[in-house]
């Protein structure tokens, strides 16, 4: 019965019903809690910046997978035997080819998240814009799905972002990525800004800010931080902290990855706690998400 008035709430809600998944993130950006928009970055270009890939050569296979769990259960989900499943599981197969003057790649996204399901093709293209600068676009093919207790309803979406990336010198990047400038996903329209500087030479510092443009600026916006740093010349480590105002979340990250010429290993894990209802997720609970990828270059 309750579950009935919760379908009946969200048929009225309209496209409200559907804002259950969160973005796919990689390891890499489960270790910096999301920031990233400034960095310049091959495999996530598909996720956050596509412009970056554009000071990239060669070819890379990656292998992105995540596992969540729940923290801090609510009295208010037992009270309603609202279990959350303990099936949770979202990877991520990356391919990029950044030979020639356009560069690129492609993703396929599976993620799987208390029942609900998404799975997504995402296709990317950058080019430079003279020496220091480059302008991308991502084009995105999402199928949605509610799980048993909402018949199993399905949703086709369409979604694209713009980026752009700015070298302003050995040391400091900026970055700009308009997601959904064409409105077609409800909710999911984001103005974010990065910035990124090499305090020293293994101690990065990163920065992102962001706003849901169609809403009031002081209210739906969100803010990303992280560092990393580099032990000897092939393993990082990187902490990172985000408050989002949009999702209703805050939380951390950490991780550590091992970069050689051809192979990388990453570990991560991002701890979320939700501090106002959205979705499925009641007040005070929280989310774990332990990552693991790997990267072949070419």
């Amino acid at each position: 019965m309750i579950k009935f008035i919760i379908l009946a709430f969200l048929l009225l809600m309209g496209h409200s019903s559907w804002a259950q998944i969160r973005d796919f993130q990689t390891a890499r950006l489960n270790s910096s809690a999301g920031a990233g928009v400034a960095s310049i970055l091959c495999t996530e270009a598909a996720l956050l910046n596509p412009a970056s890939c554009a000071f990239f050569s060669g070819s890379s296979l990656s292998y992105q997978s995540y596992s969540t769990s729940l923290r801090n259960e609510s009295e208010e989900r037992k009270n309603l035997n609202d279990d959350f499943s303990s099936k949770n599981r979202s990877q991520g197969f990356f391919v990029s080819d950044n030979d020639g003057p356009l560069k690129g790649g492609f993703a396929y996204l599976s993620q799987r998240e208390n029942n609900y399901e998404r799975n997504q093709i995402a296709a990317h293209t950058a080019a430079p814009i003279g020496s220091n600068a480059a302008f991308g676009i991502t084009y995105k093919y999402l199928t949605d799905k509610l799980p048993a207790e909402f018949n199993n309803r399905h949703r086709i979406q369409h979604f694209t972002a713009l980026g752009m990336s700015y070298i302003i010198d050995k040391d400091s990047t900026i970055g700009l990525v308009l997601n959904d400038p064409t409105l077609t996903t409800s909710g999911e329209e984001r103005l974010l800004a990065g910035f990124q500087y090499a305090v020293a030479s293994r101690l990065t510092l990163m920065a992102d800010l962001g706003t849901q443009f169609t809403q009031d600026v002081k209210e739906k916006h969100l803010w990303r931080a992280s560092a990393q740093l580099q032990l000897f010349d092939d393993f990082f480590f990187r902490v990172g902290q985000f408050h989002d105002h949009i999702r209703g979340e805050k939380g951390h990250g950490w991780g550590a990855s091992w970069i050689g010429p051809r192979l990388g290993i990453e570990f991560a894990q991002k701890i979320s706690d939700q501090f106002r209802r959205v979705g499925y997720l009641y007040k005070d609970e929280g989310l774990i998400d332990t990552s693991l990828s790997v990267v072949i270059k070419f």
